[in-house]
């Protein structure tokens, strides 16, 4: 008898979920679909300002025109290793029955971090994953990766130059170093020296730069490059103050980049001038004394020839 109830009972539990089972199954059993609105194909590179600062929009679809009913997905993002930025975007979604939704995915900069030190050869592996969700519990999933990148940044920079001098009819040596502020490997295509105002001033040397591939710089202990360039001044060069731009232009992007300092020509007077201060008198002065003694020794000899002349004759008479 216990059991004949025991049976009725379950058997009346058994006919109300049923109905309820159906309706779910009916609800919650149609198709949906999980993908990129973003076009991955390949790889997905963010975009970077001059000052490091990255932007990025990843866009995801779901569509939930097979379903009459309600879908609610969670959504969780892993990456196949350490990250150099930040992603932000909804947690959860909701898709009425019989629509399509899109929900958006950004990516910023992480400030704590040198993003110079990524490199762009990298690529970082985003798994989205859809989780869709009734009463709490996971019913199904779905999910797409999306492999991401970096850009390359091409940065060749000279080092500014102090300011130098140098006097007619010598020759003097001065550095140019070149940085890469960029995050990859770049080379100086060729350089050049432009000088105004002085065209008796010339500068030899610049051949070594072409094709000098500098690392980036203060990255895994790389520092400037550069060689020692010869500026000649000729004898006839006059007092001038020469403007001179030392310039390159980078493999990477092709453009040129260029700093500029002054270089003040003296003339070869002015040298003899100032080296003959230091010792009190200076070397035109000693020959001017020179000649003047030379001349009055000379006047004198000459005075006493014609009075010994002028006697001789007289004692011959």
């Amino acid at each position: 008898m216990i059991h004949i109830r025991y049976k009725a009972i379950l058997t009346f539990f058994i006919l109300l979920v049923m109905p309820i089972t159906i309706n779910s199954s009916a609800q919650f059993g149609g198709s949906w679909e999980l993908g990129w609105v973003t076009d991955v194909d390949g790889n997905y590179e963010v975009e970077m300002e001059a000052d490091w600062d990255i932007n990025g929009e990843l866009v995801i679809y779901i569509d939930n025109t097979g379903r009459q009913g309600e879908l609610n997905v969670n959504f969780d993002l892993e990456w196949d290793s350490d990250i150099p930025f930040i992603v932000d975007g909804p947690e959860t979604g909701t898709i009425a029955g019989g629509e399509n939704e899109t929900f958006t995915f950004t990516l910023t900069e992480d400030s704590s971090l040198d993003i110079r030190s990524f490199s762009p050869s990298d690529t970082y592996v985003l798994t989205l994953i859809a989780e869709e969700v009734v009463s709490g519990q996971t019913i199904t999933s779905q999910e797409i990766d999306a492999r991401v990148e970096l850009p390359e940044v091409f940065d060749l920079q000279p080092n500014s130059v102090d300011d130098q001098s140098m006097y007619s009819d010598t020759w003097i040596e001065v550095e140019f170093l070149v940085s890469n502020w960029g995050n990859k490997g770049d080379a100086i295509t060729s350089a050049d020296v432009e000088i105004r105002s002085c065209p008796n001033l010339k500068a030899e040397g610049l051949d070594q730069f072409s094709n000098l591939i500098i690392e980036p710089t203060d990255l895994d202990n790389n520092t400037a490059k550069g060689f020692d360039v010869k500026f000649v001044a000729s004898s006839s060069h006059p007092d001038r103050t020469c403007e001179v731009t030392f310039s390159v232009i980078s493999e990477g992007d092709e453009r040129v980049r260029s700093v500029t300092f002054d270089l003040q020509v003296s003339a070869a007077d002015i040298v003899v001038d100032d080296q003959s201060s230091d010792d009190g008198s200076s070397d035109g002065d000693g020959l001017s004394e020179n000649s003047s003694n030379l001349s009055w020794i000379g006047f004198y000899q000459l005075f006493l020839i014609i009075i010994f002349t002028a006697y001789f004759r007289r004692m011959k008479q």
